[in-house]
């Protein structure tokens, strides 16, 4: 996800789960100073289906990369191979980041995220 330089909200997405049903949205906030970044997680798993089995979150990348594709700063969160049931409670994961420093005009910094895990 592109994410632009200001303060407040920088930027938002929303995904399935590869090999899923699951739903992953995501924000990222530019905190006062414009030094860091906040990345916001929430999982949710809802279906109508009369059988589901559980979705499994065994590893969350969160990268940022500087206007080059130059990693800058990576955090990864272990969330001790936790089951997503269905039609339960959404989890929630954040985390602070550093953010490259963007020259006026600059076009901002990309947030990678990558989930691992699912039907082990």
């Amino acid at each position: 996800m592109q994410v632009k330089r200001n303060h407040g909200l920088g930027g938002f997405f929303e995904g399935q789960l590869q090999d899923g049903n699951a739903t992953v949205t995501g924000r990222v906030h530019n905190l006062p100073g414009g030094e860091t970044a906040l990345v916001t997680l929430q999982f949710d798993y809802r279906t109508r289906a009369e059988i589901a089995l559980d979705e499994l979150i065994s590893q969350i990348v969160i990268l940022i990369e500087d206007q080059d594709g130059n990693e800058f700063s990576t955090v990864t969160i272990d969330p001790n191979t936790i089951n997503l049931n269905p039609n339960r409670v959404p989890l929630r994961y954040s985390a602070t980041l550093y953010t490259p420093i963007i020259e006026r005009g600059g076009n901002g910094y990309t947030v990678r995220i990558q989930v691992f895990g699912n039907y082990e």
